[in-house]
C-alpha cells in the first residue's frame, strides 16, 4: 500500500511543488498519476522511493514511514525514472548482475528472470553490449528489467514507455495489469492519456501541486466532471489560457 498524507515541497526560489497533496492506493491497485509539466509529478514519486525529502506531512509505504526507512522500501520497491543515469560502460548483462547483487537475487533466479524479460521486451541480442551503445528504446527496456528482477510488491513508474516501440508499449501495459492482479500495487505516470485511461483501475489528477480527482476509474465513468482525460485536460488548458498553435500567427 502506498498512502501519502498533507505533503508539502518547496524548492529553492520558492517553487511550490507539492501543496497538501494527500492519496492512497491499495495492493492491487493501478493507480494512474497524472498532470502537466510541472504538476509535481515526479516530486511525488521521488518522495515515495526515498529519494527526495518533504517539507510537511506523511508517507507509508507498505508497513514503513518516510523518512527513516528508506533502505527497508527501496527494497520493496521497483521503480523507473522519467531520466536516469545508467552504467554506460557495462554490459547489460553485467548491468543485471550487478542488480541481482544489489538486491541479493540468488544467481539462478536473477539469470532466469533477466533473459525472461530480454525475451519478453526483445532485447537478448543486446544482452552483450554495452549498455552505452543502446538505443533509447532499448535502454528503456533493460531500466523497466531491472526494476522488476526482484519481484518488488510495490512499482512506481514516472514515465516509463519513453522510447518504446508500439509492440513493447503494449507488452508494458499487459504486464502490469497482470502484476496487479498478482496482488501488486502500481503507481503510474504517464503522458499518454488513452494508454493511461485503458489501464488505470484509480485516476489521481494533480495540477500546480494540488489533487484535483481522486478517484475510481469506474466512478469516473459515470459522472458528470469526467467525459475523457484528453477532455479534462482541454479544460485546465482553457483554465489556465494555455495558448493553441495557430498557423497563421507563427508562419506570418
Amino acid at each position: 500500500m502506498i498512502k501519502a498524507s498533507d505533503l508539502y515541497k518547496t524548492y529553492s526560489g520558492g517553487i511550490h511543488a507539492l501543496n497538501g497533496v494527500s492519496f492512497e492506493v491499495n495492493p492491487g491497485e493501478i493507480c494512474g498519476y497524472i498532470g502537466t509539466n510541472g504538476a509535481g509529478k515526479s516530486t511525488t514519486l521521488k518522495i515515495l522511493c526515498g529519494m527526495l525529502n518533504f517539507d510537511k506531512g506523511s508517507v507509508s509505504i507498505g508497513d514503513s514511514k518516510l523518512p527513516g526507512n528508506e533502505e527497508k522500501i527501496k527494497s520493496i520497491i521497483g521503480y523507473v525514472p522519467e531520466s536516469a543515469e545508467m552504467f554506460n560502460s557495462l554490459t547489460v548483462k553485467e548491468y543485471f548482475e550487478f542488480i541481482r547483487d544489489v538486491r541479493n537475487i540468488d544467481s539462478s533466479s536473477g539469470l532466469r528472470r533477466a533473459n525472461y524479460f530480454a525475451e519478453l521486451f526483445s532485447f537478448t541480442q543486446h544482452l552483450g553490449d554495452s549498455i552505452g551503445k543502446l538505443s533509447k528504446g532499448n535502454r528503456q527496456k533493460v531500466l523497466i528489467t531491472s526494476a522488476l528482477l526482484h519481484n518488488p510488491d510495490i512499482l512506481l513508474f514516472d514515465e516509463p514507455l519513453n522510447g518504446l516501440d508500439a509492440f513493447s508499449i503494449m507488452i508494458f501495459q499487459d504486464m502490469v495489469v497482470k502484476l496487479a492482479a498478482k496482488g501488486k500495487t502500481v503507481f503510474y505516470s504517464s503522458h499518454l492519456l488513452d494508454l493511461m485511461e485503458k489501464v488505470s483501475s484509480r485516476i489521481i489528477v494533480i495540477d500546480k501541486g494540488k489533487i484535483l480527482i481522486d478517484k475510481p476509474k469506474s466512478e469516473l465513468n459515470n459522472s458528470e466532471e469526467y467525459k475523457s482525460l484528453e477532455s479534462f485536460f482541454r479544460e485546465i488548458a482553457v483554465r489556465d489560457k494555455i495558448k493553441e498553435f495557430a498557423y497563421d500567427e507563427a508562419f506570418s
